[in-house]
C-alpha cells in the first residue's frame, strides 16, 4: 500500500503515447523505498513484439487472464470500479459489510483549496453471488486514509496524522459520529503514515508507524486527563480501546501489520517482506545496560537476499535491486480454514512494483520463525498486467484471502522520483480504477452464511465461534465479547480454557477472560498445565502482572523452566522479569540462558529480566555448564552467552561485581574453557571502555590468588597470539583480548606482530588491538612504511592514528610533510578530523584541507559551474561516457567496473558528480588508490589492489585487465596517493558535454534508449 500507509507505491507500466508507437515509462512503487529501495519502473523493450505485452489498462476480467495464480487456486472479482477505486485496505464486520478504504488523493493529495479525496465505503452483496454490487460512501473528504478496524458498530480509522472513530448512529450508512482519539502521527509524506489499526489477541489496537514517527497524544474526551505526548520515532503504537491507555512499542512497520495465532506481531517495509517483532520495548526498558542489535527478526529474506520472480517487465531504478523486494507491503499471515492445511500460517506479501504476491512458508525457529519460498522461483500470484498493483490483503469470514489491487499505472510518490519525472501527467492514470479479489482453492464452495453468522449471535454462538478453525470467526467473536463486557460469559469461557478442542480456542478464551477482567489465578494455574506449549506460553504471559503477588502462580511458572520447547522457554525468560525478587530465580534464569543459549532472543530475554542479578546469574550459568560437561568451542552458543552476560555487568560500574566477574573468568580452566574466558573478557572490556573505564582499573583490587589466575590467563593469551604455529582463528581471538590486558602485558607482542612478517589479517587485528593504548611509541611504528602498505592496512593504520589525540597530531605532521596525502583519509575520516574536540587539531586539519585543493582545480571547478545550469541531453551524455569513461566505469552494459560503481547515482547531486569528475583526488576511498608495483626484474605495474591473498597481490587496471604478482617477487610497492582516474578531463569535455554526461550518469535508468527525449520530459 502506500507506504505511508505506506502507500507503498508500485511501479508502473507503459502505455501507448502516440500514433508513432513510442512507449513511455510509467512507474512507481508501493513501498516508498525512497532513494535506496529502488523505485520499480516499467519500460518497453523496443525489440519486443507488440503482442507480448498486454495493453493496460484492462478490465478486471481481462486482467485476470494475464494473471498466473498457484495452480491449486483461483482469483475471483469481489468488487471493482466504479464501485471501488484505489483500494488500500479492507475489513469485514459481523454484519457481512465489506469496508473499503480508498486513497484517491494519492499521490499528490488535494490541491490548494480542494477537499481531501480519500473515502471509506461500505459494500454489500445483496444477491449473495460473491460480487459486491452495492457501494455506499460512509465517509468522504478524508485525507490519506490508510486503514480501518471494526469496533462497536463503527470503525477505528487511521488517516492523516490521527486515529478517529466513526459510526453511523441513525441507520443511513453515513458516518455522523466522528471522534478524534489520537493525534500527532507525522504527515510529512503521503506514503509514510500511520496505518493498519488492528485488534490484537491481547485486547489492544496496534498501529504501524509508517516510518516517519511523530509524538502522539490522546484527544478522546475521556482520555485527555493526564494525557502525555508519546514519541514514536522508530517505534510503533498501541492503545487499549476501552481504557484509552496508550504507549509506544517496538517496531517499526511501514505499511503492513499482521498477527499469528499467538499474538506474534509481523510488519514489513520496502526491502523487508516479513519482520517478526520479537523483543517488545516494555521488556527491554527493565535493563538499561542491555544493548540489543535489533528488536525484530527478518523471517523472510530481506534486501539483497530477497528474491522475486515477476512475469511482467519489471525494471528497478537501482541496478543493485533488480529481482529483489523494493516495495514490500501488506504482509499477511493466512489463518483461514479454506486453504489446504499446508498454507495455514504462511506469510503473504505484496510486491506492487513487480505485479505479484509472494508467499513464504514459515517454520518455528527458537523464539521466532524461519521461512522458505512457497515455490521455487515461482510466485503465488504474478501478473503480466503492468497496472496490477497488489498493496494489501485480508483474511475473510469465509476463509478466503482478500486482495486489494490499487490498479494504477504509476504508484510512486513524486518525492521519490527523479526531478525530470515529477510532473508527468500520467501519475494519476488509473485514479478511477481499483479491484478487490478473493483468492480461493479451485472448485471450493463459499459458504455465504458465515459472513453474517455473528450479526445477531447469542452468548452460546460467540463461545462456539471461539473454537472455529478460522481466525476471522474466532477474532470477531472475541471482539464482540470484549465490546459487550458481559460478565455472565465467565463460566463458559473458563470451561473453554480447559475443554477447548483446539489450542487456539483455549488461548482465545484466556484472553477473553482477561478482556472482561475475569481471569483468575485458578484458571491460569490450569492453563499453565495445558498439554500445549503454546497455551502454556500465553498463560505465562498473562501471569506477568500477578507473579510478584502470587507465590503459587510464580511457583507453577518456574516449574516450566525445564521445557524443551524453545518458544515457551523464550516466554519464560522474558516474563520472569515481571515477577520481582529476581534473586529468588537466579538458578532458573541461568538455566534458561544455558538451555536457550543457541537462541539469541532467549539470551536477550534473560538479560532483560534481572539487571540486578547479572553476576549471580553468570556464576550459576558457569556452574551449571560445568555440571553438563559440555565441550566448548569458539563457535559454541554458550560462548556468545558468556560474552553477553559480561557485557551487561561492565556498564553498571559496580566494583565488587566487576571484580567477581574477573575472578570467575580467570578461574575457568583454560584448557577446557579458553573460548569462554576470551568471550567474557572481551564482553566486559568493551562495555567498560564505552563507559571510559578499563579492566586494569579493577584488576589491582583482586585478591592475590585471583590476580595470579588472571596473570596466568594473560600469559596464555600472549603466548597464543605470539606463537606462529597457533591456528589463525585462535590467534585472532587472542589478539582481540590483548587490547584489554594493558600495554605492559600486551604492547611488545602487538608491536612485534605489526612489524613482523605476518599475514595481513594478523597485522590488522594487532593494529586494532593496539589502537586503544596511548603510548608514544605506537604512532611512529604505525607510520613506518605507510606508503608501502595495502589498502586494508592503510585503513586500519589511519583509524588507529585517529584514535588518539597525540597520534592524530603525528598523522597531521606526516600530512604536512607531504608523506601522506590528506585525500587518503577519505570522507569519513576527514569528517572525524573536522569535528575533533581538540581546537588545535581542527584548526590544523582545516588548513590542510584548504591547501589540498590545487589552484588549477579550483579554477576548473569554478569555470564548469555553468554546466550545472545548462539544458542537458542524456543521450549525448551516453556518447561522452562511452568515449571517456568506459575503461574504468560501468553503467548498464557499458564499460567495466575498475573504479567505484556509479550505476546507481540517484542520491548523488550534480554538484557532487561534477566535483568528483574534475577533482578525482579530493576524497578517495582507500580501495581505489592507484598503486605502483616494481618487481625484482624491474617491471612496473600500476593499478588498484583488488586482492591480497596473503602470498600475492592482484592489481586491476583500466579496461578490467588484472595482473597477479607474488609478494616475494615484489621489489617495491607504493601507493601513489591519487585516484586511478586521471586529472584533466576538462581538456576533452567542454561544459555542455559535462552537463550531458552528468545527466546520463544520473538518469540513464530512466531512458529507453530509443525515445529518451520523450521519456525524460513530462508528457
Amino acid at each position: 500500500m502506500k507506504q505511508a500507509k505506506h502507500l507503498a507505491v508500485f511501479p508502473g507500466s507503459h502505455r501507448r503515447a502516440s500514433s508513432t508507437g513510442k512507449r513511455f515509462l510509467k512507474w512507481g512503487r508501493w513501498g516508498c523505498l525512497a532513494l535506496l529501495a529502488g523505485v520499480c519502473l516499467k519500460f518497453a523493450v523496443a525489440a519486443e513484439k507488440e503482442s507480448a505485452v498486454p495493453k493496460s489498462p484492462l478490465s478486471p476480467e481481462e486482467s485476470l487472464k494475464q494473471t498466473v495464480v498457484h495452480p491449486d487456486f483461483e482469483m475471483q472479482v469481489v468488487a471493482s470500479e466504479p464501485n471501488v477505486v484505489n483500494p488500500v485496505a479492507v475489513a469485514f464486520d459481523e454484519s457481512g459489510v465489506l469496508w473499503v478504504v480508498e486513497m484517491t488523493d494519492y499521490p499528490h493529495g488535494p490541491k490548494e483549496g480542494e477537499d481531501p479525496k480519500s473515502r471509506i465505503k461500505l459494500l454489500r452483496d445483496k444477491d449473495q453471488d460473491g460480487f459486491y454490487e452495492t457501494a455506499t460512501v460512509f465517509a468522504d473528504k478524508l485525507l490519506f486514509a490508510t486503514g480501518v478496524q471494526p469496533w462497536k458498530g463503527g470503525l477505528i480509522v487511521t488517516l492523516a496524522g490521527k486515529v478517529q472513530y466513526m459510526k453511523d448512529t441513525d441507520g443511513d450508512d453515513k458516518a455522523d459520529l466522528v471522534e478524534t482519539w489520537f493525534t500527532g502521527f507525522k504527515e510529512e509524506n503521503s506514503q509514510l503514515r500511520a496505518n493498519h489499526p488492528t485488534l490484537g489477541l491481547d485486547n489492544h489496537i496496534y498501529i504501524s508507524n509508517g516510518l516517519r514517527g511523530g509524538s502522539v497524544i490522546a484527544t478522546h474526551p475521556e482520555w485527555t486527563k493526564n494525557a502525555k505526548q508519546v514519541p514514536i520515532n522508530g517505534l510503533d503504537f498501541r492503545f487499549h480501546p476501552l481504557t484509552g491507555k496508550y504507549e509506544s512499542i517496538s517496531g517499526i512497520g511501514q505499511f503492513g501489520l499482521t498477527f499469528d495465532d499467538y499474538c506474534n506481531r509481523f510488519v514489513c517495509s520496502n526491502r523487508n517482506p516479513n519482520k517478526h517483532i520479537v523483543l517488545e520495548s516494555r521488556y527491554l526498558k527493565r535493563n538499561p545496560y542491555l544493548a540489543v542489535k535489533s528488536v525484530y527478526h527478518d523471517v523472510s529474506p530481506d534486501g539483497e537476499d530477497s528474491r522475486v520472480y515477476a512475469i511482467s517487465r519489471t525494471w528497478t531504478t537501482s541496478t543493485l535491486h533488480a529481482g529483489q523486494f523494493t516495495a514490500a507491503c501488506g504482509v499477511t499471515i493466512y489463518r483461514g480454514d479454506l486453504f489446504p492445511k499446508a498454507f495455514y500460517g504462511n506469510s503473504f506479501t505484496c510486491e506492487p512494483t513487480a505485479n505479484l504476491v509472494h508467499r513464504d512458508v514459515m517454520t518455528p525457529m527458537g523464539a521466532t520463525y524461519d521461512s522458505k519460498y512457497g515455490r521455487d522461483k515461482v510466485e503465488f500470484i504474478a501478473s503480466r498486467d503492468e497496472w496490477f498493483r497488489p498493496v494489501n490483503m485480508y483474511n475473510g469470514p469465509d476463509g478466503a484471502l482478500y486482495l486489494c489491487d490499487m490498479y494504477r499505472a504509476v504508484i510512486e510518490h513524486p518525492q521519490f522520483m527523479p526531478v525530470e519525472l515529477k510532473e508527468r501527467s500520467d501519475l494519476n492514470d488509473g485514479i478511477d480504477r481499483g479491484r478487490i479479489y478473493r483468492i480461493v482453492p479451485k472448485k471450493s464452495k463459499i459458504n455465504k452464511t458465515v459472513y453474517t453468522a455473528l450479526k445477531d449471535a447469542t452468548q452460546a454462538d460467540l463461545i462456539a465461534a471461539l473454537s472455529s478453525k478460522d481466525s476471522w470467526q474466532r477474532e470477531t467473536a472475541a471482539r464482540l465479547i470484549f465490546e459487550g463486557q458481559d460478565a455472565s460469559l465467565q463460566p463458559a469461557l473458563e470451561k473453554l480454557v480447559t475443554a477447548g478442542k483446539n489450542e487456539q480456542a483455549r488461548i482465545q478464551a484466556l484472553w477473553s477472560l482477561e478482556g472482561l477482567g475475569k481471569l483468575s489465578d485458578a484458571v491460569l494455574m490450569q492453563a499453565l498445565k495445558d498439554q500445549s506449549p503454546r497455551v502454556q506460553g500465553q498463560a505465562v504471559r498473562l501471569s506477568e502482572p500477578r507473579l510478584a503477588e502470587s507465590q503459587n502462580l510464580k511457583k507453577q511458572v518456574l516449574a516450566l523452566v525445564n521445557t524443551a520447547d524453545p518458544a515457551l522457554r523464550f516466554q519464560l525468560a522474558i516474563s520472569l522479569g515481571e515477577a520481582g525478587d529476581s534473586g529468588s530465580m537466579v538458578d532458573e534464569l541461568a538455566q534458561l540462558m544455558l538451555q536457550g543459549a543457541d537462541d539469541s532472543w532467549t539470551r536477550a530475554a534473560v538479560l532483560s529480566s534481572a539487571a540486578d542479578q547479572s553476576v549471580p546469574i553468570f556464576k550459576s550459568f558457569l556452574k551449571q555448564l560445568k555440571q553438563t560437561g559440555q565441550k566448548v568451542t569458539a563457535k559454541s552458543s554458550v560462548t556468545d552467552a558468556v560474552g553477553e552476560m559480561a557485557a551487561v555487568i561492565g556498564p553498571q560500574l559496580k566494583s565488587d561485581d566487576i571484580q567477581e566477574t574477573l575472578s570467575l573468568i580467570a578461574g575457568l580452566d583454560a584448557d577446557s574453557y579458553l573460548p569462554l574466558q576470551i568471550a567474557g573478557f572481551e564482553g566486559l572490556g568493551n562495555s567498560l571502555r564505552r563507559r571510559g573505564k578499563s579492566i586494569a582499573a579493577y584488576q589491582t583490587q583482586l585478591s592475590e590468588a585471583d590476580q595470579k589466575k588472571l596473570n596466568q590467563f594473560y600469559q596464555k593469551i600472549v603466548e597464543t597470539a605470539a606463537n606462529p604455529k597457533s591456528p589463525l582463528a585462535q590467534k585472532l581471538e587472542a589478539i582481540g583480548v590483548l587490547q584489554f590486558v594493558g600495554f605492559d602485558a600486551a604492547g611488545k607482542t602487538l608491536l612485534d606482530l605489526i612489524q613482523g612478517k605476518n599475514s595481513q589479517a594478523v597485522k590488522i587485528a594487532a593494529i586494532e588491538a593496539i589502537s586503544p593504548y596511548g603510548e608514544a611509541q605506537i604512532g611512529p611504528v604505525l607510520m613506518d612504511g605507510f606508503a608501502q602498505q595495502t589498502p586494508g592496512m592503510r585503513r586500519a593504520i589511519l583509524d588507529a592514528m585517529l584514535a588518539s589525540q597525540d597520534r592524530t597530531n603525528v598523522l597531521l605532521d606526516e600530512i604536512e610533510k607531504g608523506e601522506i596525502k590528506i585525500s587518503e583519509l577519505g570522507p569519513a575520516r576527514s569528517t572525524r578530523l573536522q569535528r575533533n574536540r581538540d581546537a588545535g587539531i581542527k584548526k590544523r586539519a582545516a588548513a590542510l584541507f584548504a591547501a589540498a585543493i590545487p589552484a588549477d582545480r579550483k579554477q576548473v571547478l569554478a569555470d564548469y559551474q555553468k554546466s550545472l545550469k545548462l539544458k542537458a541531453d542524456p543521450l549525448a551524455g551516453k556518447q561522452i561516457f562511452v568515449k571517456n569513461c568506459v575503461t574504468c566505469h560501468r553503467i548498464g552494459e557499458l564499460g567495466v567496473n575498475v573504479a567505484p560503481d556509479i550505476g546507481d547515482s540517484r542520491t548523488k547531486t550534480p554538484e557532487y558528480l561534477l566535483t568528483n569528475i574534475l577533482d578525482p583526488n579530493r576524497a578517495i576511498d582507500a580501495n581505489f588508490f592507484s598503486y605502483t608495483i616494481i618487481t625484482i626484474d624491474g617491471v612496473v605495474h600500476t593499478g588498484i589492489i583488488s586482492s591480497d591473498s596473503g602470498g600475492s597481490i592482484t592489481l586491476t587496471q583500466p579496461e578490467g585487465k588484472t595482473i597477479t604478482v607474488l609478494k616475494d617477487e615484489i621489489d617495491e610497492m607504493k601507493s601513489n596517493g591519487v585516484s586511478l582516474m586521471p586529472v584533466g578531463l576538462e581538456k576533452t569535455i567542454n561544459p555542455q558535454q559535462m552537463a550531458d554526461l552528468i545527466s546520463f550518469i544520473k538518469n540513464w535508468r530512466y531512458l529507453d534508449g530509443q525515445v529518451p527525449k520523450d521519456i525524460a520530459k513530462p508528457q
